[in-house]
């Protein structure tokens, strides 16, 4: 147990104890974070002159010399009180003890916390507007290359390459304006709030929260140690991101798979079997999956610990936060791997030319017997569905069918503007120009898109570049207070 709680209400904890208790280890990601913290809670004490100029100038000299790197060792509970601890050694204990007056590591930790997190949910709004620029890059090169949309993973309507990867990239840029959601709410200060209390020392709160870079602070004192719904929501916003890419990923192995060939992975995303000498297999993507599903647990496992936990601080909250780490940190690196992967990507050949995906045509083949051949849908349908069972019989797709063929299904000779119709649906190249509906295949609601989202994307860059802006101007504020004390 750290030197500096000793002999007051307690004697010495048991190093196995203290060890088992310890969070130093973790605590590093917030090292640098918490040492800022430090120094902007000693201006705030030199400002409501609750310590002398003296005593401020010799506890942020020593501050500033160990914010890039913190001495850790073990044997201690967490990274404040080795702080409180080096800094106490090198002032002296008159001095180094006013260093924790007005503060708590109830609020010092929770104000630590969301200065590291906001810059990993910033990083990781980067790399999906990364990963979002690749797939509007390679939509660009696709807007009329034919793919089949699948439901129930069978093959179920013509679309294009394009209109696929649009799909995904509108699934992350909700990701990321849930992630632009969030970073409001972690970005507000809890210091100040002490134990839970408050305190009697005149501090001004808003004044700490803006040398910090905090945009506001959590009022309520009690609320500002005892919440940690930022970090569940952050957790959520993970899970929800992963469970997105784990769906894209899924997609992608399916697709690439040798039997459906729809899309071909480059070798270098690839390994091969230790005794199959034929196999490539998707190795990088199988991780992704399965370590997105760790993100997803991570938040699960977050919210039973918060679960019935009673108002203000627990030491719980410490077994949440490495949760938070890992699922920020696999989250970047799998963003990482498929902005690398996505741009490598080759389709295959083309649905086009493939027999077994001339069937996805049926439904606007039904569509054009309902306009041309004045059927109802319901009719209509029915006659498709035989014609596609008659087609399967005799080993044909519904393109080589005869008029009589239609005939037979339909009850009726086909006129010639129902079958030109009909031979209009079945040219895959031209079925999906006939969509009319917003937001559909369409290559020219497809090319709107594209250029919409791109707007929207560039509408993010800016936003994420404001505020890391703000976040180095408030780091420059607190410096040169530092430097005037």
């Amino acid at each position: 147990m750290s030197s500096i709680l000793h002999g007051g209400r307690l004697a010495a904890t048991r190093k196995d104890v203290v060890n088992f208790i310890s969070s130093v280890e973790e605590d590093k990601r917030i090292a640098q974070a918490t040492v800022l913290v430090n120094e902007a809670h000693v201006i705030a004490l030199a400002k409501a002159k609750a310590i002398s100029l003296g005593d401020a100038r010799r506890l942020i000299a020593i501050l500033r010399e160990i914010e890039k790197y913190v001495p850790f060792r073990r044997g201690v509970e967490d990274v404040h009180v080795l702080i409180e601890e080096h800094v106490t050694k090198r002032a002296g204990r008159n001095v180094g003890g006013q260093l924790h007056l007005g503060k708590s590591r109830n609020d010092q930790v929770a104000t630590a916390i969301r200065m590291a997190l906001r810059h990993d949910m910033l990083e990781i709004s980067n790399l999906l507007i990364l990963l979002e620029r690749e797939l509007l890059q390679l939509a660009r090169k696709h807007v009329r290359s034919l793919f089949p949309g699948y439901t129930h993973l069978q093959p179920a309507q013509p679309i294009t390459f394009a209109h696929y990867l649009l799909a995904i990239g509108d699934s992350l840029l909700r990701d990321n304006q849930r992630v632009v959601e969030v970073y409001k709410r972690i970005n507000t200060s809890p210091m100040g709030a002490a134990a839970l209390a408050g305190t009697s020392v005149n501090l001004d709160r808003a004044f700490v929260a803006r040398l910090l870079g905090f945009e506001g602070i959590i009022e309520n004192t009690l609320d500002a140690v005892g919440s940690r719904d930022f970090v569940l929501e952050a957790l959520s916003v993970c899970a929800i991101t992963a469970l997105d890419i784990s769906r894209m990923v899924q997609d992608i192995i399916f697709y690439s798979s040798a039997d459906v060939g729809l899309i071909d992975i480059p070798d270098e995303f690839a390994s091969t079997s230790s005794i199959m000498p034929q196999k490539k297999n998707p190795d990088p993507l199988e991780i992704v999956r399965a370590r997105c599903a760790h993100v997803v647990g991570n938040f699960s496992s977050a919210g039973m610990t918060m679960h019935a936990l009673p108002s203000g601080y627990n030491l719980d909250f410490q077994e949440i936060t490495p949760l938070l780490w890992q699922s920020v940190d696999t989250l970047k690196s799998c963003l990482r791997i498929l902005s690398q992967l996505i741009p490598e990507f080759k389709l295959k050949k083309s649905i086009a030319d493939r027999r077994d995906l001339q069937f996805t045509a049926a439904t606007e083949v039904a569509n054009a017997l309902v306009k041309a051949g004045k059927l109802p849908f319901r009719s209509a349908h029915h006659a498709v569905g035989e014609a596609v069972t008659l087609a399967l019989e005799q080993g044909k797709t519904l393109r080589e069918l005869t008029p009589e063929d239609w005939k037979h299904v339909l009850g009726t000779t086909p006129n010639k503007k129902t079958l030109a119709s009909i031979t209009e649906m079945l040219n895959l190249s031209k079925h999906v120009q006939t969509y009319r509906t917003r937001g559909s295949p369409n290559p020219k609601q497809v090319e709107q898109m594209i250029k919409l989202r791109e707007r929207r994307m560039q509408v993010l860059i800016r936003q994420n570049a404001d505020i890391e802006a703000r976040v180095r101007s408030s780091m420059l504020k607190l410096h040169g207070a530092s430097r005037n004390i």
